[in-house]
């Protein structure tokens, strides 16, 4: 039976490696509940940078979740400290209210836009619409927990939007200060969720269920295999659980950041690390290199974002207790990429 198994997953691998188009983009999530909290880190892989900013969103603002004819709409209830790519987006006409791709508010809930080639969504219908470009933003505003997110779901229809000309696959992972955790995913039009706490890791293609089933087959889930180490997102999915599952107990908070910095950064991609793939005729081919431009590390129940732009050798980080997220302030902005940033910045963020 297990060979059978083997078997059907070596065959399934191999079907999607030659069914992939290039290119692949790519980036990494995992959580870690330990005797000190719950911490989140996350890398962001692409072709190029997007320029990335570092936005205080207040409570208190009205927003639309897309242009369609039927659209979700919200007054954000909470506010939040997010990355966005909105810098490079602003160029195809969006605004500053979209474009999140990770982020936690001011109740400890996290969440994180990843990179899904399998994404099909679904067809505008009567169900209320956002924009994958504002689906985070609409998780952040609305929820203090996973639990009451998973059901905010159920309400909504996430729906594509042209970025340039590329309409982007997006699946989400979210998880809350009691180590709680779900995993989003739009597959053939319909919402997949993985809701528990079992859920840690999230990465790229192929889609979460195959995932669960590919794991059991390495060393520390049951099986056999070496932890791999290449840079596709299959390989980094087994290897980030396996380093997160041998974590030792931290001492104390910034300790316990350390540690899961250490883990997240056994998957990041080197600058100039190609991606291969098998091609129609069994040849390898090496795609365009997808690098990591940023690493982020949240501590949910302090409430302390972290961020490193990996060209600089300085971390950065928003203590989200020090922020005044009333309305008043409106919305701020930083450009987390100045080298001459270091330590705690949550004072430095200024009005958009």
């Amino acid at each position: 039976m297990i060979k059978q198994a083997a078997g059907h997953i070596l065959f399934l691998a191999a079907l999607y490696t030659l069914l992939t188009p290039s290119p692949i983009h790519a980036c990494s999530r995992g959580i870690w509940k330990n005797e000190q909290g719950v911490f989140a880190a996350r890398t962001m892989d692409w072709g190029h940078s997007f320029n990335d900013a570092l936005l205080i969103n207040p409570r208190g603002m009205e927003m639309v979740g897309e242009e369609g004819k039927n659209p979700a709409k919200w007054t954000s209830k909470y506010g939040s400290v997010v990355q966005s790519i909105i810098p490079y987006a602003r160029q195809f006409g969006f605004s500053e209210n979209d474009g999140a791709t990770d982020g936690i508010n001011e109740k400890g809930l996290a969440a994180h836009i990843l990179y899904l080639g399998e994404t099909r969504y679904s067809e505008p219908n009567n169900v209320p619409g956002i924009s994958y470009m504002r689906w985070l933003r609409f998780i952040l505003d609305n929820y203090a927990n996973v639990a009451d997110a998973v059901e905010g779901m159920k309400k909504v229809r996430i729906s594509p939007v042209k970025v340039g000309e590329e309409v982007l696959g997006a699946h989400m992972a979210i998880e809350d200060p009691t180590g709680d955790s779900a995993i989003f995913e739009i597959i053939n039009g319909k919402l997949i969720v993985h809701h528990g706490k079992k859920y840690t890791v999230m990465t790229n293609d192929p889609p979460y269920d195959w995932q669960l089933v590919n794991l059991p087959f390495y060393q520390g889930f049951g099986g056999n295999k070496s932890v791999p180490g290449g840079i596709e997102g299959a390989d980094r999915f087994v290897r980030l659980s396996y380093y997160l599952k041998h974590l030792p107990e931290p001492s104390n908070d910034i300790q316990a950041a350390g540690y899961i910095l250490s883990a997240i950064r056994t998957v990041t991609v080197p600058f100039g690390a190609p991606y291969s793939r098998v091609g129609a005729s069994g040849e390898i081919k090496e795609d365009a290199t997808y690098p990591t431009w940023w690493l982020s590390l949240m501590d949910l129940d302090k409430k302390i974002y972290y961020f490193n732009w990996v060209k600089n050798p300085n971390i950065i980080w928003v203590d989200l207790n020090n922020i005044d997220f009333s309305n008043k302030k409106g919305k701020r902005i930083i450009d987390p990429k100045n080298p001459d940033l270091v330590g705690d910045i949550t004072g430095a963020f200024k009005s958009l």
